[in-house]
């Protein structure tokens, strides 16, 4: 199999060549053509030149003496002509130059030499072969041999920069081949050099870098999740398992308490497999949604009056201020479970003394949603990955602060199928902001 270079080089040489002996084969004829008519236009001008002379020797009314016989060997020998020079009768009066012209001699063209209407007398002019002729012939030559050394020297440079150039335009391929033979085999940290410039292949090699970038992402993701699942599941499993296992043993009586355990246990299993449903029908865009006119000061309200009690039995404050109407189209349930995650994530995190507020307001047609806190605030390296599941910042993975790590997941999915947005601003010791931004429902003014 040819690599992509040769066939690249090959297909450049074969245009170029083509081009090279097209113009090459039109360069001869057309020179060849130019120099005929020139050489016509000579001999013309020649023939012209010995009827002028012959006429103004012949008006002197000497007749054909010895200075037009001069003259006419003088042309003949300078020219490489055979002249035969005729009376008025076509009669021979003398000739000047060797016979060569054979073919020709059988009919000779006569050139009458006219004065004033009156014939004087007739020409006959042949051309040498072995002198004038030999000239044309070798111009000719040395004419087409330069065009065929020119063309050689030409299809060597084209071969020559057709296989630089198809080498040096393949190897980006060439290398991404190799690398994306290499991810086949998972090898998923290989990159490929991006080419200068701001052309379509350096375009290309950086396309497939990001993608495959994306890969090991997807694929550290899913080993990560994979992981994570197994550690959530884990715990609670274990746990059933040894008060299962004491139960039959005897060590536990099935006692209420016991069972009550027991039953906390397998509650928290069913959340966590709550939870990983709504993340996938989130990531999936499949979440049901509905589509009513809802208020979403009105579900914010409503969130942050029933928690009200949770925030001052641990010394914080909450606050709300929402305008009048946010009418939104979407979910209500959903929209409260948006609001609750993120208030108890609020509570979570904040101290003694904090301040929480809630804020819903219209900028333009989006209506904005905010949940302000001055609690511990997220390190700046976590930031971008708190919408991951399972994604917690806390190395411990402390369940009573951290939760399960989907929380924020199904937020987002969420807000983004009732096609909004979601963003997180936050900082060590200061406090962490949430805003979302939902499209006002189309119609509907907010007073």
């Amino acid at each position: 199999m040819k690599s992509i270079w040769m066939r690249l080089a090959l297909a450049f040489m074969a245009v170029s060549a083509c081009g090279i002996l097209i113009s090459t084969v039109l360069s001869i004829k057309e020179m060849d053509y130019h120099f005929s008519l020139y050489v016509n236009d000579v001999n013309q001008k020649h023939q012209q030149d010995l009827l002028n002379m012959l006429g103004e020797e012949l008006q002197r009314g000497q007749g054909w003496n010895e200075r037009i016989f001069l003259k006419l060997e003088a042309a003949s020998q300078m020219l490489g002509l055979r002249i035969s020079l005729y009376d008025q009768n076509q009669k021979r009066i003398i000739t000047f130059g060797k016979s060569v012209i054979t073919e020709t001699s059988v009919k000779e063209e006569r050139i009458p030499i006219q004065e004033n209407g009156t014939t004087l007398g007739y020409l006959n002019i042949q051309y040498d072969n072995t002198t004038a002729m030999s000239l044309e012939e070798h111009f000719r030559i040395a004419h087409t041999n330069a065009m065929q050394w020119t063309m050689l020297a030409l299809l060597l440079f084209v071969c020559m920069g057709s296989i630089f150039i198809a080498k040096r335009m393949s190897k980006p391929l060439v290398a991404m081949s190799d690398a994306a033979v290499a991810v086949t085999k998972g090898d998923l940290s290989v990159r490929v050099v991006i080419p200068q410039g701001k052309d379509e292949l350096s375009g290309l090699v950086q396309t497939f870098n990001n993608l495959v970038q994306n890969l090991q992402k997807q694929e550290s993701l899913r080993k990560r999740l994979t992981s994570d699942i197994a550690h959530e599941l884990r715990t609670p499993l274990n746990t059933l398992l040894a008060q299962t296992e004491g139960m039959l043993d005897g060590i536990w009586e099935a006692t209420p308490e016991h069972l009550e355990a027991t039953r906390s246990e397998v509650l928290r299993l069913i959340r966590i497999v709550s939870d990983l449903d709504q993340v996938i029908q989130a990531e999936a865009g499949a979440m049901t949604i509905s589509q009513d006119v809802i208020n979403v000061s009105d579900v914010a309200k409503s969130v942050v009056d029933s928690m009200t009690a949770s925030f001052h039995q641990k010394g914080i404050t909450i606050t709300g201020h929402m305008i009048k109407n946010g009418l939104i189209q979407g979910d209500t349930q959903r929209l409260a479970q948006v609001f609750s995650n993120l208030i108890t994530n609020s509570l979570k995190h904040t101290l003694r003394g904090g301040e929480v507020t809630v804020s819903v307001e219209r900028k333009g047609q989006i209506i904005e949603a905010k949940v302000i806190d001055n609690g511990t605030g997220i390190p700046a390296e976590d930031l971008p990955f708190v919408f991951e599941r399972f994604y917690r910042g806390d190395p411990s993975r402390n369940r009573e602060k951290g939760g399960t790590g989907l929380g924020l997941t199904i937020v987002k999915g969420i807000v983004e199928a009732h096609q909004g947005e979601i963003f997180i601003e936050s900082e060590i010791g200061k406090g962490t902001i949430v805003t979302m931004k939902f499209p006002v429902k189309q119609g509907n003014l907010i007073l």
